[in-house]
């Protein structure tokens, strides 16, 4: 089974990563044949918001359905990825930037959708998403996550599921109590996922 993380966590001490890290360590653990496969947002992933120049490289490559291409890797490996964790603080109401950029070169008409009529058709494989995020205040109506299923529903059936640790920069907070809190939840989420 391959499992795509997507990490979009700026800071190699943050919280929302030590998270993830923690969920998969735990999931490989506990299930057989597993792939893990990581895009850093931040480090390593060689990824620029569209322009126009690379929009129409992309509708040419579209057009050649020339998938193999380097400037198609990131839309290939979301379509074939089973299962798709995703770690990204909450930021500004939603997620960092770069995630958003990562988003709009997965979004591959052809390869991950299709347009028909009035709705879209989902072609990627994947059937669940984990959606882990940590925030400084309150972020039980987090956009970014909102955002992201939405995207998903255009690009296949999957499964949702946010977990989330909030709370942690308010005075008076236990933040070891919080991360405990949402560790238990991701330990649950290893066992039915």
């Amino acid at each position: 089974m391959k499992i795509l993380f997507i990490n979009a966590c700026a800071r190699e001490n943050s919280r929302t990563l030590e998270l993830c890290k923690y969920f998969l360590e735990n999931y490989e653990k506990n299930h057989r044949h597993i792939e893990i496969e990581q895009v850093s947002l931040f480090g390593g992933a060689e990824l620029k918001p569209m322009t126009e120049e690379t929009l129409k490289e992309r509708e040419e490559l579209i057009a050649k359905r020339d998938w193999e291409n380097s400037k198609m890797m990131y839309a290939l490996q979301f379509h074939e990825a089973e299962k798709i964790v995703i770690g990204a603080p909450y930021w500004d109401c939603s997620f960092p930037s770069m995630l958003k950029v990562y988003i709009e070169n997965i979004m591959v008409s052809k390869l991950n959708f299709l347009y028909q009529e009035d709705r879209y058709v989902g072609l990627c494989r994947g059937k669940k998403m984990l959606y882990i995020s940590t925030a400084g205040g309150d972020a039980e109506r987090n956009m970014g996550f909102d955002y992201v299923r939405k995207v998903l529903k255009m690009l296949g059936n999957y499964q949702c599921k946010y977990i989330h640790a909030d709370n942690l920069d308010v005075q008076g907070s236990d933040i070891q109590e919080i991360m405990k809190k949402a560790k238990l939840r991701l330990n649950e989420t290893v066992k039915r996922w």
